[in-house]
């Protein structure tokens, strides 16, 4: 029987799968091959799946060139007229998965090619039934299923792929455009070109956006001329969503049964990444004796941290393109009413305070005093590795308080404990004693 049963095995599943299979725990990872479609990543995205052992640059799977190509140009038209350029690496997700997924297995995870069709908790265990028939327990569920369930949601938007083949030019490169109804963001290496298409599903039939978006695209148009349609279209969701938890440390969300992101806001397979890190090491943490509500709440805060931060960007990137149309006014508007209303500017600002949260402390999940403030909502404990709490602490209730007697009192390296004595004064963090020796300006 599993220790831990993992539903879903795309990119997040299978990150979070192969994290505690290495840990030791027996884990059974459920899913099977997502249908193809090219995503853009960033340098950073790049980096985590380097590190995830997808990539060369350590114990890598393959050459780079069998999963990613690039870095490649990215040049677009975005809000009046100014032009994007920058750069980004192209990946075929399906591809992707099939590589995490590959090194979970490696790990020790035992995968099930099939589908989860319910999960039921019952007698200290999640039955999961598949649609084979057969039925899996563990004590502990990760679901890593997609957007499904529970959930608070951006405005409907739907998200239409297509992959062409075009005659071969050895070139590779991204470009994104607008029209009155959509945006559009395509993608070429040698003679493949796949074009997705987001907008609104009530905007006409997905098929006839793409005619549509040429016409107001020159870019594309050129990109589409002598492209043939290879293969059937890819429609997916694509609303921003928050997975409603149910404060139950024994079920777990990662990548978008968690959070998932307007593709406009970027960042998604980043984020599905760093959240299947972020919920391995809290399981891993409970699985070693740590408390489960602490670290239950320490992903639950840092999921909304990140479904906020997403909202906030693409209510900014739609509201850029107002004078467009409805389409770009009413969806900025609906991400703007998901956002916490703005405090009165009459109103004085909160002073930094000390509250007891859930931080990462060595790989597991501890509570510790930290210092909440208006730029840290969900507070910082340590600058450094000198825990703050406890510095201000020293320096509010020492006799004679200096430096030397913090380095002293706290066991950290004096070059630490100076930075974090900035860190404190330039957020406001008063300090009953003022430091010899160490500027109000840092």
């Amino acid at each position: 029987m599993p220790d831990i049963i993992v539903c879903g095995a795309g990119p997040a599943g299978s990150v979070v799968a192969q994290r505690l299979a290495a840990a030791g725990a027996r884990v059974a990872l459920v899913g099977m091959d997502s249908r193809p479609s090219w995503e853009g990543l960033s340098a950073r995205s790049r980096a985590l799946l380097i590190e995830a052992g997808a990539l060369p640059g350590e114990a890598g799977f393959g050459r780079e060139t069998d999963i990613l190509v690039g870095p490649v140009a990215r040049r677009g038209i975005w809000a009046g007229g100014r032009v994007v350029a920058g750069t980004e690496w192209l990946v075929e997700r399906s591809r992707l998965a099939t590589a995490l997924r590959a090194l979970a297995i490696s790990a020790g995870a035992v995968h099930e090619p099939d589908l989860a069709l319910t999960a039921t908790r019952s007698a200290d265990h999640w039955w999961v039934r598949l649609r084979s028939g057969k039925v899996l327990a563990a004590p502990l569920l990760i679901d890593a299923r997609g957007r499904r369930g529970p959930q608070r949601r951006g405005p409907c938007l739907l998200s239409f792929g297509q992959r062409f083949r075009t005659p071969a030019t050895g070139r590779a490169g991204t470009g994104i455009g607008v029209t009155d109804s959509s945006w559009c963001w395509w993608a070429w290496h040698d003679d493949l070109l796949w074009v997705q298409i987001v907008g609104q599903p009530r905007a006409g039939h997905p098929a006839s956006w793409l005619a549509a978006a040429a016409a107001q695209i020159p870019a594309l148009q050129e990109a589409l001329t002598f492209a043939v349609a290879a293969g059937e279209p890819v429609a997916r969701p694509a609303h921003a969503r928050l997975g409603l938890g149910h404060g139950d440390p024994t079920r777990w969300q990662v990548g978008d049964a968690a959070v998932a992101h307007d593709p406009l806001s970027g960042q998604g397979i980043y984020e599905a990444l760093r959240g299947a890190q972020l919920v391995a090491t809290a399981v891993q943490s409970l699985r070693e004796g740590g408390d489960a509500l602490c670290a239950y709440r320490f992903v639950a805060d840092r999921q909304d941290e990140v479904w906020q931060r997403g909202v906030a960007r693409a209510a900014e990137f739609y509201r850029e393109l107002g004078e467009r149309g409805a389409f770009w006014r009413d969806t900025a508007a609906a991400y703007a009413r998901l956002l916490p209303e703005q405090a009165p500017l009459a109103q004085p600002a909160v002073a930094p305070r000390i509250e007891r949260r859930p931080v990462l402390v060595e790989g597991r999940i501890l509570e510790r005093d930290v210092i909440v403030t208006a730029q840290h909502p969900r507070g910082v404990w340590h600058i450094g590795g000198v825990p703050l709490a406890s510095l201000k602490n020293y320096f509010d209730t020492a006799e004679s308080a200096t430096i030397a007697g913090a380095v002293a009192a706290l066991d950290r390296p004096q070059a630490a404990v100076v930075s974090a004595i900035h860190w404190l004064q330039k957020t406001g963090t008063l300090l009953r004693q003022v430091p010899p020796n160490v500027s109000s300006g840092g």
